[in-house]
């Protein structure tokens, strides 16, 4: 199954609405990272991925094809993430 991914002059304001909210996410990455400091790293690998998959699950409680979809797209952009701050001069 392809993920659901868009570009950006598909679909500008989610990319816009990234942009503005950059900070925000990263503070609240760091808030939920320093909650899991005490797991193991098993044990947050786990965290995270039931988090994931509860958050996905509420957005698309009756559609597993959409919600495997988005599962996928995460997987991709998580990996965009990864080569992105591996670049000379990122901010990660």
């Amino acid at each position: 199954m392809k993920p659901i991914t868009a570009t950006e002059s598909e679909q500008p304001e989610i990319y816009a609405t990234v942009r503005r909210e950059r900070a925000a996410i990263h503070r609240a990455v760091s808030k939920m990272a320093k909650q899991m400091r005490g797991l193991s790293d098993v044990s947050q690998k786990q965290a995270i991925a039931e988090l994931t998959a509860t958050w996905i699950l509420a957005i698309y409680p009756g559609d597993l094809d959409l919600a495997l979809s988005l599962s996928e797209a995460m997987r991709h952009q998580t990996d965009i993430y990864l080569r992105e701050s591996k670049k000379p001069g990122a901010h990660h």
